[in-house]
């Protein structure tokens, strides 16, 4: 039976290298070892309908009020993306309301079309980027926009003057570490295009923030936890009743700088200022809102890297994004030595066989989610050399009788999905949040990760005082 423990499941991977040792050496002695070069992949053509949620799909407008919004929007849209906003009509995404509050997708576009938005955005923009992306979401990108050199020093200039964190112009040239935010947002758009829109409509607004109403029996954690985990990654939070906890999420306070530059001057191929608005919120909300969108850094809490999430923060961010319950399973078994050429662990085997690992992706597949995974690619000793978030989204067999992996990788350029072979993709998969239901019965749950977690911290303030 799988354990899943966060003892062995705190390892960060994004698309940079790994570069730093995790302190506690969890791993156990594994089953066998296996060399892994690195994944190819190709691009797929992809048709499948997403699944909103279990309400009725609507593709007409249904009574004065909607077809008034739908009015209203489409005379702020270009040609083009009035097609698409009829397309999202016709597939019932327009009219879904599997959002927070109910609100339908059309709701939350009037309200992005009508209400004013944060200053140096445009709403138009904006109101033609969250369509496309509900209607393209293989298209949302974790690439980080340039900012002009004419405006660079006075960036620097005025983040020096704000905080303790000195920078300097060549810390504005950065390689994304975003993939798991991306991966969140592209699940938002997704699969829950009125929550999508509701949150772009909230981030973008004047008071750039949103509040999500959760339901506590539909989390993870019990609620001791929850509330020891909103209050450790500083979480502004009420608890309503017995199950009922509202919070509010909000991106870093540089998010609305690299916003606006992307909204001046956005290249083919970089984040959108949505883009940066979202994956900045869902990176401040794992990373204890220290994230710092000029530099794409943070202040590590729990580990030594200033870069991207681990596992466990981007599986609480997940949930306070979504509402929905996910277990961070750890899959592979990491063991740390003191030899320079595995500084970030050597892959020495499994916490359950791969058919295992496929069912719990078949069944949350099959339940109408995505499954945000996090893969490692080695040398030939085995060593980790660095790793990536990616989604699955499906399932296929191909014309060679192969099953793949339909998945979307952020950082990948593609604006489509991509095909992996299961099985050999399967060995390389380290972590999955996967849904309570889908794991209950088949596994034994180790809370290890909250006693991980104060050992992190408690490490780093003995670090500090030695």
């Amino acid at each position: 039976m799988l354990n899943i423990s966060g003892l062995n499941s705190t390892y960060f991977y994004n698309s940079s290298p790994l570069r730093h040792k995790n302190p506690v050496d969890t791993a156990r002695a594994g089953e066998n070892s296996v060399n892994f070069g690195t994944v190819g992949h190709v691009s797929s053509p992809f048709s499948a309908m997403p699944s909103f949620g279990a309400s009725k799909v609507r593709t007409s407008l249904s009574n004065n009020d909607e077809k008034n919004k739908y009015n209203t929007v489409t005379s702020k849209l270009d040609k083009k993306t009035k097609k698409v906003l009829n397309e999202l009509l016709k597939t019932g995404k327009l009219l879904d309301s599997s959002s927070n509050d109910k609100s339908t997708t059309l709701d939350n576009l009037y309200k992005i079309a009508t209400t004013p938005r944060v200053a140096g955005l445009n709403s138009e923009k904006l109101l033609a980027e969250v369509i496309n992306k509900i209607q393209y979401p293989y298209s949302i990108t974790q690439k980080f926009g340039d900012i002009p050199a004419k405006l660079q020093q006075e960036m620097v200039d005025s983040e020096n003057n704000a905080t303790n964190r000195k920078i300097s112009v060549s810390d504005l040239d950065v390689h994304s570490s975003t993939c798991p935010a991306a991966s969140i947002e592209f699940n938002l758009a997704h699969k829950m295009p009125a929550e999508f829109a509701r949150i772009a409509d909230g981030l973008s607004s004047e008071q750039m923030s949103v509040t999500k109403k959760l339901k506590l029996d539909e989390l993870s954690q019990n609620t001791v936890d929850i509330i020891w985990m909103l209050n450790e990654f500083n979480i502004p939070h009420k608890l309503e009743s017995w199950n009922d906890l509202t919070v509010e999420l909000k991106p870093d306070r540089n998010a609305i700088v690299r916003a606006r530059v992307q909204n001046t001057y956005y290249d083919a191929g970089e984040r959108s200022p949505l883009d940066v608005l979202m994956q900045s919120t869902f990176m401040n909300v794992g990373a204890q809102n220290t994230y710092n969108s000029l530099t794409d850094k943070r202040i590590p809490k729990y580990n030594d890297d200033d870069g991207g999430l681990t596992d466990i923060e981007k599986n609480f961010a997940e949930e306070m994004v979504t509402g929905k319950g996910r277990v961070c399973v750890t899959y592979q078994k990491i063991e740390y030595t003191d030899d320079p050429n595995s500084q970030n662990g050597k892959l020495v085997g499994y916490e359950c066989k791969p058919q295992e690992t496929l069912q719990h992706i078949t069944d949350t597949l099959k339940g109408g989610d995505n499954v945000i995974i996090g893969y490692i690619y080695t040398d030939e000793a085995n060593n980790v050399i660095g790793g990536h978030e990616i989604t699955i989204t499906g399932i296929e067999k191909g014309k060679d009788g192969k099953k793949y992996f339909v998945c979307n990788d952020t950082d990948d350029g593609i604006d489509a999905p991509i095909k992996y072979p299961v099985d050999e993709f399967l060995p390389k998969i380290h972590h999955a949040g996967i849904p309570l239901n889908v794991l209950e019965g088949k596994v034994e749950f180790v809370d290890g990760w909250r006693e991980l977690m104060q050992y992190y911290k408690e490490s780093k303030t003995a670090s500090r005082a030695a």
